[in-house]
């Protein structure tokens, strides 16, 4: 019988599989953005001496009403554990039940927000060949996401954060696996700056 998400989230972690963390560890909370499952917020770790972005998941973890919520929240922790060893993919660091009972996904914290943030701020100062630098990173955190059966499929200029000056994918709430997707594909052309944008229905 397949196990339930709940459970395997809480399997999960007794295993070590996935660190659980002490939500007491993190210090000076401030909301930096709205994720995929809920609000992001800003602490720091004390234990660590590390700035990190929690991302609150706000729903409770063993209603069967939330099942494909919960489902899709499972999927990114899994993918993450597997994806976050790359330069160019944000750190996993765990998971943090808060003083509510809600899961929290601890991730590295970029110091320079995402990329079109990065650019519109810094793009004359730039030199081309930090540009191409960043370009090329970008390619390389794909294409390690690629080669480990991985397609983001909602890559663009705000899920790519700039910590320290590097890019980090991020945001994979939208990820498959190659081996999930269905083997029924359409092309929907929405044409926005020159750019034609493929749909994939799963």
């Amino acid at each position: 019988m397949a196990r339930i998400p709940g459970e395997w989230l809480e399997k999960a972690i007794s295993d070590g599989h996935i660190n659980n963390l002490d939500y007491n560890q993190f210090s000076g909370s401030k909301m930096i953005g709205i994720g995929a499952f809920g609000k992001v917020f800003k602490y720091e770790w004390k234990d660590c001496e590390l700035t990190v972005a929690l991302k609150c998941f706000k729903v409770d973890i063993d209603l069967s009403l939330d099942e494909k919520i919960i489902k899709d929240f499972i999927n990114v922790l899994k993918l993450l554990r597997r994806v976050d060893c790359h330069p160019n993919v944000i750190k996993f660091y765990g998971v943090a039940k808060d003083n509510n009972g809600y899961y929290n996904m601890v991730l590295q914290y970029a110091n320079d927000g995402n990329l079109r943030e990065y650019l519109k701020a810094n793009f004359n100062e730039l030199q081309w060949t930090d540009k191409l630098r960043i370009a090329e990173e970008i390619v390389h955190g794909l294409l390690f996401l690629h080669n480990n059966n991985v397609i983001h499929r909602d890559l663009h200029s705000k899920n790519i954060l700039i910590h320290q000056k590097q890019p980090k994918i991020a945001d994979l709430g939208l990820s498959k696996q190659i081996n999930e997707m269905s083997e029924k594909y359409y092309l929907n052309c929405s044409w926005n700056a020159g750019i034609c944008r493929a749909s994939v229905p799963f």
